[in-house]
C-alpha cells in the first residue's frame, strides 16, 4: 500500500512538473515563431509597398528629413547662402533611436543590405519576369518552381522551403501578380535551435526533478511506512492473541452446555465467538494481503466448479431466508490463481447478498468468459442505497447502517478483503446501484 501511495505521489509530482515545463516551453517557442513570422511579414509589406524592392530613400529621409529625396548634402564648403555646414548636417541627421520609433522599431538603415529577397511576376498563371538581384542562392529555375507551386496551392501568404512569401497585385496596368520571397534561413535556424535547446533543457530539468522526487519521497514516506508496518504487526499480533481467549470461551461454553444443557445464553455466546473468530481470521488475511499482495499459491483450476460449490453451500440458508439464488454459470472456465482466495472472494460476495438483500427477493449470479478475462457478477435488491457508484462499500469497516447493527452479522471488513483478493489477482471490482434499488457487484479478472 505504501509503495502504491509513493508511486502515485511521484506520478502526480512528475505529471505536474511535465505540465509546467510543457506550458513554459510552448509559450517560449510559440512566441519565438510568431516573432519570426511577424518580422518576415513586416519586411514583405515594405517590399510590397515598393514593387518588390527596398526604397533606400525612405530610410535616408528618416535619417535626414530636411533633405529632399534623401540625398546627402554637399560638403564642398561653398560659402553661398544655401550651403549647409557640417554642424547643420549633423543636427539634421536623426539618431537611430528616433528612426526606430518612426518606423515602429521594425527596421534599421542596414535592413536593405542585410535582407536576402527576390520576387517573381506572374501573369495568367505564367511567370513573365524575375528579380533576383538581391539573392545568390536562387536561380531562375528555382524561382519559377516556387512560383508554380504557390500558384497551384492558391495561398497568398506562407512558407515555402526557407522562404516566407506574399502574393500582391502589381501596380502597373498588366493585371499580373507579384510573388515576393524573403529568405528566413537564419531566423528558421534560430527558431530550431531555440526549440531543440528548450526541449533539451526541459528534459534535463524533468530528469533532475524526477531524481530529487524519487530521493525525497523515500524519506518523506519512511515514517508513514514505519507506522503502517507497526499497524499491520499490531493487527496480526492482536488477532493471534484474541484467538486464545475465544477458543477458551468456546470450550467453556461447550462444557456448560454438557452440564446444564443448551440455553439461549450459551447459544448467544457461541454465536458471538463465531463472529469474533470470523472477524479475526478476516483481519489476519487482510493483513497478509497487505504485506504480500501476490497470490501465495497459483495454479490452474476450474472457476465454474468452484463457483458452483460455494453457491451450493448457501443453498440451505437461502431457502430459510426466502432469498432464491439464480445462478447462470458458464461451464469449463479455467483460471490460474489462488483457488482458496477465489473461493473466499465468491463466498464473501454471496454472504454479503444474503445479509443485505431484501427479504424474499432473488439473488442473481453470473459467471462468463469475456475473451481472456473472467467476469463474475452478483445482483440483488437492497434498501436505502443511493443510485450510482457504491465503491465506498469496499472501505475497511464501512457499514451502510451507521448504527452498525450486529443483527446482520457483518463487520464491514468482508468487502474490503474481497477487493484485496481481486487486486492481488490484477483484477477490478466495482459496485453500482441503479434507480430501482438493485446493486450489482462486478469482478473482472
Amino acid at each position: 500500500m505504501i509503495k502504491s501511495l509513493r508511486k502515485r505521489f511521484i506520478f502526480a509530482a512528475m505529471a505536474s512538473t511535465f505540465g509546467v515545463l510543457f506550458v513554459i516551453m510552448s509559450i517560449l517557442n510559440v512566441a519565438n515563431y510568431v516573432r519570426m513570422v511577424s518580422r518576415a511579414d513586416d519586411t514583405l509589406d515594405e517590399l510590397a509597398d515598393n514593387n518588390g524592392q527596398f526604397d533606400s530613400r525612405d530610410f535616408m529621409k528618416e535619417l535626414m528629413p530636411d533633405h529632399k529625396d534623401g540625398q546627402l548634402p554637399s560638403n564642398s564648403g561653398e560659402s553661398d547662402g544655401n550651403a549647409v555646414t557640417k554642424q547643420d548636417e549633423s543636427e539634421n541627421i536623426q539618431p537611430p533611436e528616433k528612426l526606430g520609433k518612426k518606423r515602429g522599431d521594425k527596421f534599421s538603415p542596414e535592413t536593405p543590405f542585410q535582407t536576402r529577397f527576390f520576387s517573381v511576376v506572374v501573369l495568367d498563371g505564367i511567370v513573365v519576369s524575375y528579380s533576383l538581384d538581391n539573392i545568390a542562392a536562387v536561380n531562375e529555375s528555382d524561382a519559377e518552381s516556387y512560383a508554380e507551386q504557390i500558384i497551384a496551392d492558391g495561398i497568398d501568404k506562407g512558407f515555402i522551403d526557407i522562404y516566407r512569401y506574399m502574393v500582391v497585385d502589381c501596380d502597373d496596368e498588366t493585371g499580373g501578380s507579384r510573388i515576393i520571397f524573403v529568405d528566413c534561413r537564419q531566423e528558421i535556424e534560430s527558431f530550431k535551435n531555440t526549440l531543440v535547446y528548450s526541449v533539451g533543457v526541459s528534459l534535463l530539468g524533468f530528469l533532475a526533478v524526477f531524481t530529487l522526487v524519487l530521493f525525497w519521497s523515500k524519506k518523506i514516506f519512511k515514517p508513514v511506512a514505519d507506522s503502517y508496518e507497526k499497524q499491520k504487526r499490531f493487527i496480526t499480533d492482536a488477532s493471534h492473541e484474541i484467538k486464545t481467549p475465544l477458543t477458551i470461551i468456546d470450550a467453556n461454553t461447550e462444557v456448560i452446555e454438557m452440564v446444564n444443557g443448551e440455553s439461549e445464553w450459551t447459544q448467544n455466546t457461541r454465536d458471538q465467538v463465531r463472529r469474533l473468530t470470523s472477524l479475526t481470521n478476516q483481519m489476519v488475511a487482510l493483513s497478509r494481503l497487505d504485506e504480500n499482495p501476490e497470490p501465495r499459491e497459483k495454479s490452474e483450476f476450474d472457476f465454474s466448479e468452484v463457483a458452483y460449490e460455494v453457491i451450493d453451500h448457501f443453498s440451505t440458508l437461502s431457502e430459510v431466508r426466502g432469498k432464491k439464488i439464480n445462478a447462470d454459470i458458464e461451464d469449463g472456465i479455467k483460471y490460474t490463481g489462488d483457488e482458496n482466495s477465489i473461493r473466499q472472494l465468491i463466498s464473501i460476495l454471496v454472504d454479503n447478498a444474503m445479509k443485505y438483500a431484501v427479504e424474499t427477493t432473488p439473488i442473481d449470479i453470473s459467471l462468463r468468459r469475456d475473451g481472456r478475462k473472467v467476469r463474475f457478477m452478483l445482483r440483488n435488491l437492497t434498501d436505502e442505497m443511493d443510485e450510482g457508484s457504491q465503491d465506498i462499500l469496499f472501505e475497511r469497516f464501512y457499514r451502510p447502517d451507521s448504527s452498525r447493527n450486529s443483527e446482520t452479522g457483518g463487520s464491514g471488513i468482508g468487502l474490503s478483503l474481497a477487493k484485496s483478493i481481486v487486486e492481488a489477482h490484477k483484477g477490478k471490482i466495482t459496485a453500482k446501484c441503479d434507480k430501482d434499488g438493485y446493486i450489482t457487484f462486478q469482478v473482472t479478472l
